[in-house]
Order: structure tokens, then sequence, then C-alpha cells
């Protein structure tokens, strides 16, 4: 009878695995290019360094540059793919609710509700990083062709990052709207969860201010 909405349980939870696994969603190769202040946690000569940096880029800046826009890429990726099951679950909502019991239904699509939840703040963990990264890559750029080059490709993904996070955020308060217009079939904890992926998406939008703030004073520095 509920056969709709529970393969869409399955299918979130695989789909959304590799968002559980940090560094690994983004995307990264096995050896990608680094920094050399990424491969210190402490170095008693770092502020040596940075003055040395204003002089001579790292000749990685370039590399690390591409394999960031590369990285935000696949956080683009990853939200059209939560957005995706996000929709689906709206149409499995409409689908409960017009069940004579709809309690089976939403259970499974308030385990989906979690997993898409904690999805949307991997994706926003990940931005942070990317973020961190972007800011240690300022310290080492100079004005270069390349670099630039590399600075505006990571401003035009993380202009397409944005536009995947309206239509999410879209998405999702469409199917809030849903729940909320079937109040009488709902508990307090699966109203929870419909405000726990609300509020994901919704602090995704920090991470993105972020990473677009450190990407732009990146590319400024390398013009």
């Amino acid at each position: 009878m509920f056969s709709r909405a529970r393969p869409v349980a399955a299918a979130v939870l695989v789909a959304l695995a590799a968002l559980a696994h940090g560094a690994a969603a983004l995307g990264m190769p096995d050896q990608a290019p680094t920094l050399w202040q990424e491969s210190y946690f402490w170095d008693a000569l770092l502020p040596a360094r940075d003055r040395l940096a204003r002089q001579q880029s790292d000749p990685e800046t370039a590399p690390v540059m591409n394999a960031v826009a590369l990285q935000i890429a696949q956080q683009v990726a990853n939200l059209k793919q939560i957005d995706q099951y996000v929709k689906a679950q709206g149409d499995n909502l409409r689908y409960a609710y017009a069940q004579t019991d709809p309690q089976p239904s939403l259970t499974t699509i308030s385990d989906n509700f979690v997993t898409l939840t904690a999805g949307a703040d991997q994706v926003r963990q990940n931005l942070y990083y990317l973020t961190a990264r972007e800011r240690m890559a300022s310290t080492q750029a100079l004005p270069d062709p390349e670099m630039y080059k590399a600075g505006l490709l990571i401003l035009g993904q993380i202009q397409q990052l944005q536009l995947t996070l309206n239509t999410l955020y879209y998405d999702v308060l469409a199917a809030r709207g849903v729940v909320y217009q079937n109040a009488w079939a709902n508990d307090k904890f699966f109203l929870a969860r419909t405000e726990n992926i609300m509020f994901s998406v919704v602090r995704v939008q920090d991470s993105v201010f972020a990473v677009y703030n450190a990407g732009y004073d990146l590319t400024i520095r390398c013009r």
C-alpha cells in the first residue's frame, strides 16, 4: 500500500551516503595539489614564509585553484541531488496524505528528511573547508593570467552553487507547505524534522557567502 514511499528511503540513503564522508564528497583525486601551508599544522617559520609569499607565489597555487573550482562543482552536483530527492518527498507527502492512515508513509518520509538534512549539513561543511583553502591560496596569490582565469572559474561555479541553492530552498519550502496544510496527520517529531531540513538548507547560504567572499578576494589578488 505504501510501496511508493519506501523505495525512496533506500534510494536517498544510498545516493547520499558519500556526503557523510567529508572530504571524499568533494570529488578530490587521491593526490590532489596542495599548498605548502596545508602540509603543516604548526610551523615556526609560517610568518616568514607568508612574507616571502608576497614576493614569490607557491607553484601549486594555480593547480590548487583549479582543484577548488572542481570541488565547488561537486558541491553543486550534491545540492542538485539533494534537490531531486526533496522534490520526490513532496510527491510522497501528497500520496501519504491521500491515504486513510498516512503514518507508515510519513515515517519513511521522516527518515528521508533526516538523511537529506545530513546531506545539506555536509555540503555546508565542505564549503567552509574550501573557503579555508581559498584563503590559504590568497596568501600565495600574485598577478598571473593563469591564476586569474582559475579564479574566474571558481566564481562561475559559485554562481551555479547559489542558483542551485535557490532552487533547493523553494522546493523545501514547497514540501514544508504541504506538511503544514495537512497538520491533522503530523506529530511533533515529524514537524521537527521538517523544520530541521528547512533550517539546514537556509544555513548553507552562510557557507556560500563565505566561499564567494574568499574566492572573490583570491581572484582580485590574481588580476
